[in-house]
Order: C-alpha cells, then sequence, then structure tokens
C-alpha cells in the first residue's frame, strides 16, 4: 500500500473545506431568507419594545465581539507557538486574510453601536431601519469569513504538526 505525501493531500483538503465552507454559507443564507419573510401572528401596528430590542442588539454585538477578538488572540498564539520553525509566506495568507475581515468585523460592530446610538438620539423608535440593518449584517459576515480563513489556516497548522 503506497501512501501519498502530505503535500498531495492537503490541497485535496483545502478544496474540500472551500467548497464545504460555500454549501454551508449557502444554505445559512437560504435559511436566514426564509425566517426574515416567514409571516409571523404580530400584528405590526404595535409598537416595538425598544428596550429589549436594545438589549438584545448589544448582548449580539458584544458577543461577536468577543469571538472576533478570540480569534485573533488564538491566531495569535498560533504564530507564536512555534519558535523554531517559522511558516512560510504562502502558508501565511489565510492568516492574514482572517485578520483582516475580524479586523473589519470589528470596525462595523463599532459602527453598528454608534447608529444604534444616533437611533436613539433622534427618537427613531425601531432599530428595524438600513442605518442599522447593514452595518450589523457587514459585522455578522465579515467575522465569519474571518472564522473561515481561520479554520483553513489551523487545519494547515495541524497538518504540520503530523
Amino acid at each position: 500500500m503506497e501512501s501519498q505525501p502530505a503535500i498531495r493531500r492537503q490541497p485535496n483538503v483545502r478544496l474540500r473545506f472551500y467548497i464545504g465552507s460555500v454549501l454551508f454559507v449557502a444554505v445559512l443564507l437560504l435559511v436566514t431568507y426564509y425566517i426574515d419573510t416567514a409571516k409571523y401572528p404580530v400584528d405590526p401596528n404595535l409598537e416595538p419594545e425598544l428596550d429589549k430590542a436594545i438589549d438584545a442588539y448589544e448582548n449580539l454585538n458584544n458577543l461577536l465581539i468577543t469571538l472576533g477578538t478570540g480569534i485573533l488572540g488564538a491566531m495569535g498564539f498560533l504564530l507564536t507557538s512555534r519558535p523554531k520553525e517559522h511558516y512560510r509566506p504562502r502558508d501565511l495568507w489565510p492568516a492574514g486574510i482572517s485578520a483582516v475581515f475580524v479586523g473589519i468585523s470589528l470596525y462595523f460592530g463599532y459602527l453598528s453601536y454608534q447608529n444604534v446610538q444616533f437611533v436613539l438620539m433622534n427618537s427613531i423608535g425601531t432599530l428595524d431601519t438600513q442605518i442599522v440593518e447593514w452595518p450589523k449584517a457587514l459585522h455578522f459576515y465579515s467575522l465569519l469569513a474571518g472564522v473561515f480563513f481561520f479554520a483553513d489556516f489551523v487545519i494547515q497548522h495541524l497538518s504540520k504538526a503530523d
């Protein structure tokens, strides 16, 4: 039985990872679309409870920021945990792209928080506006992209540990 070298197996694993990631995101987008377009048995003329919406929004924002900073910390740990071995530049591009996406996510988290403050100061009365929804969505999806590239970097890191 002849075993394949690790170099030949790695592109197949990465290709399967990226195909699986794209399919996963597509399924998430379909589920999100289904949930967002579903009819709910709520009278649209009722005034929403803004305080509860703001609390939920702040909790989501805090969670995403915590996950983003955790990814940056884990990436720093992986990059500094092997002092004798150095990564080749082509092995570092997923880590770099992940760091950029996580940084973008943190920026949109800040922008989103500022926009919620704008909504409150101008007495708009709802968080269901474009000024709040777009940064919130970009905050989440840029973090999701950062997680996928971080996972690719971890797969590479673990394949070198063998």
